[in-house]
């Protein structure tokens, strides 16, 4: 017989993004499919990252999603059933629904090399490759400037998050250790 996992919504944006020039002061109202209407070219300088418009939070009919202090999407795992209404509405598809067991997740899907990431966000996957190197598993690679895991070979033993210099990768369980 089948098992059903529990499966949960991940926002793969760390969301500390900076204002392109001229929209440091801008108030951006609507949902984010109309803020990318209304400013196509967007209003980061990332222009991979959370909006904070909220599509996401309108069609969760559970309540789970919300916009953070820093002004992203934020899941509340307590409420969210993966059912995957939040990853549609999201134009940016930043939002991936995962087993609940996958404790080990990037947060950033910027495409952007180095410099012009770290440009861009504060907390921005620069693809230098360290959690590559780290992975006993090798279950991490750096794919388009930023790190994807392989959640069929990660053992979520965090050494990845641990090692990562801009704090990309978050492991919400904490790094595994034998004392």
């Amino acid at each position: 017989m089948a098992v059903r996992r529990k499966k949960v919504a991940v926002i793969h944006c760390n969301g500390r993004p900076t204002r392109k020039e001229g929209f440091e002061q801008v108030t951006v109202t609507g949902n984010c499919q109309e803020i990318l209407t209304q400013y196509p070219e967007g209003i980061n300088i990332c222009s991979y990252g959370c909006l904070g418009g909220g599509s996401c939070v309108e069609a969760c009919r559970l309540h789970a999603v919300s916009i953070g202090e820093r002004g992203i999407a934020k899941i509340d795992e307590e409420k969210c059933v993966g059912c995957g209404l939040c990853a549609k509405a999201c134009p940016q598809h930043l939002i991936q629904v995962v087993p609940t067991e996958n404790t080990i997740q990037p947060q950033c899907a910027n495409l952007d090399k180095g410099p012009k990431a770290i440009q861009g966000c504060a907390v921005s996957c620069i693809g230098c490759r360290i959690c590559e190197k780290y992975c006993p598993c090798k279950a991490i690679k750096v794919v388009d400037n930023h790190a994807v895991i392989c959640q069929e070979k990660c053992i979520a033993c965090g050494m990845c998050a641990v090692k990562c210099p801009r704090g990309v990768i978050h492991d919400k369980n904490g790094i595994l250790s034998i004392r």
